[in-house]
């Protein structure tokens, strides 16, 4: 038994910065294009996959999450949706509705974390988590267990073949952005060690606690300019730790759906057609509804 969890943002915004403006919702008339891809995005996963039990995960704690009373500088590079993008991330959400999948969003926890903890819970209860992303920040979460899937650019890839294209550890991530820093979520990293050398040093270290406790030992590694590679970390160490605790995932929280709460439930079509028709998608999507319906069928699952 499988559990395919979502990293929805990701591929809401591709649609949004990639596809036209060639829908609009019939009572606003507001652009419609991230949820016209969104949708076409989950009934692809639904027919391809059949999954037996999915989650979606929304991002909701921009400046309001635990990482910004650690950091209050965190994601600062990046704006609150206008009342545009909100209206179709609210859209996506009832997407998931529709189509019988659970969506969840929280304004303390960001999606990574939600997807992380619904993975452990997953796992927990003997059912395989696939993570659906593109972000490699997820890869920390994979274990012997956990597939990572691109959807529609890669099959699902396991541990050992993710470890090969990263040349690191998966669960060494965390402790990769800390040394070269992620700009995209504005956490700092080590001013001259790039991505060659952090690899470098976490084949050699298990993580950066590591690193900082053999300081003395970093001159003597093979790696290019090792002899100032001590000096580099001098006076940073606070930092280096604050980087890694916001890079990590959160895989504990509490008041998460357990298993049985995030079965997929099947589609609802009338929903689903009335839904076309307010975002301006007409028949777009009949004929992959319509197999679907077939392959519910298959299934023994109704259509409501």
């Amino acid at each position: 038994m499988q559990a395919f969890l979502v990293d929805s943002s990701i591929y809401i915004f591709r649609s949004y910065f990639t596809l036209p403006d060639n829908w609009h919702s019939a009572d606003l008339n507001m652009s419609t294009n991230a949820v016209y891809g969104f949708t076409s995005f989950m009934l692809d996963i639904l027919r391809q996959k059949n999954p037996t039990h999915m989650l979606c995960a929304f991002d909701e704690s921009l400046e309001t999450g635990f990482r910004y009373q650690l950091a209050p500088d965190y994601k600062a590079n990046r704006e609150l949706p206008d009342e545009a993008l909100a209206f179709q991330l609210n859209a996506c959400r009832q997407v998931c509705r529709v189509l019988g999948v659970t969506e969840i969003a929280s304004n303390i926890y960001e999606a990574d974390d939600l997807i992380g903890s619904m993975a452990k819970t997953a796992g927990n209860a003997d059912t395989q988590p696939i993570i659906v992303s593109r972000d490699k920040d997820l890869m920390q979460l994979i274990g012997n267990n956990e597939l990572y899937w691109d959807f529609g650019r890669s099959q699902p890839q396991a541990k050992k073949e993710l470890e090969s294209k990263l040349e690191l550890g998966c669960h060494q991530m965390a402790d990769y952005l800390a040394l070269v820093g992620d700009a995209s979520d504005n956490i700092a990293g080590i001013t001259g060690i790039g991505e060659k050398t952090a690899k470098q040093l976490l084949g050699h270290f298990s993580d950066i606690e590591s690193i900082l406790e053999h300081l003395d030992q970093l001159e003597g590694l093979p790696i290019r300019g090792a002899r100032k590679l001590a000096d580099r970390f001098a006076g940073n160490e606070d930092q280096l730790m604050l980087s890694k605790r916001l890079a990590t995932i959160e895989t504990d929280i509490k008041d998460m759906p357990d298993i049985e709460q995030i079965k997929w439930r099947g589609v609802q079509e009338q929903a689903f057609e009335l839904f076309a028709e307010e975002m301006g998608f007409g028949s777009a999507f009949s004929s992959r509804l319509a197999d679907l319906k077939k392959r519910q069928l298959g299934l023994g699952m109704g259509i409501n």
